[in-house]
């Protein structure tokens, strides 16, 4: 008998997508006996996942008919994230933010824990020309011409009519998911500090500054480019 240790196996993970949401299980349970995955197999690791199934179809979330077994895995999907627990099974769930910002309150996901997500919070935004970009330089002033506060998570995507350039306020914690859709609890307090960023290339910063009252309004002191 070798004295040597035996590696301990990861339970296989399984791959599925309905639509632009993606599922990843593993079921301890279920092996493929070295064998290559097949299409039965999956089909029985999906049904031990049936209780997450039936509860996003019963929300109205992805119907159960709609997932599919992802042969070759692929890049998660981007979006929300979220832990499942099942009896049998466990699962990392991804939906769009698109789809659950569409919800008035959080979907009843019988053991789905969100998780908390990189956030920032818009607060203005311009289209500036080439001549006022050069103009913003340490120690000056940018006016918020149509202030705003949208809080959402950073990798959410653009708006239709987002303007090139915003500001915001990034949260350096990541913030709970039912936060950010208003769905229960409440936000953290903004940071005081505040980038302007291309709202293409949000890492692209172009000045950070605080804001400081400014007549009836607010402006951005910009401290550094």
């Amino acid at each position: 008998m070798s004295s040597l240790l035996q590696p301990l196996q990861e339970p296989l993970a399984w791959h599925f997508r309905a639509g632009p949401a993606s599922l990843c299980v593993t079921a301890p349970g279920v092996s493929t006996g070295g064998a290559a995955p097949c299409a039965a197999e999956a089909a029985v690791v999906l049904d031990l996942a049936g209780e997450l199934l039936d509860a996003l179809a019963a929300t109205g979330l992805a119907p159960a008919p709609d997932w599919q077994w992802a042969v070759q895995p692929t890049l998660p999907a981007g979006g929300a994230r979220a832990l499942w627990q099942g009896a049998r099974a466990q699962a990392q769930l991804t939906l769009p933010w698109a789809t659950l910002r569409a919800l008035a309150q959080a979907p009843a996901l019988p053991g789905v824990q969100w998780q908390p997500v990189p956030a920032e919070c818009l607060l203005a935004q311009w289209r500036f020309t080439d001549d006022e970009r050069a103009a913003l330089d340490p120690g000056g002033l940018l006016l918020l011409d149509a202030p705003c506060q949208r809080a959402r998570a950073r990798s959410e995507p653009a708006h239709a009519g987002d303007l090139p350039w915003q500001l915001v306020a990034r949260w350096e914690a990541p913030v709970a998911v039912e936060a950010l859709m208003g769905w229960a609890g409440e936000l953290p307090p903004l940071p005081a500090a505040c980038l302007l960023v291309e709202t293409a290339w949000p890492d692209a910063v172009l000045a950070r500054g605080r804001l400081l009252p400014w007549g009836s309004g607010q402006a951005l002191h910009i401290e550094g480019c």
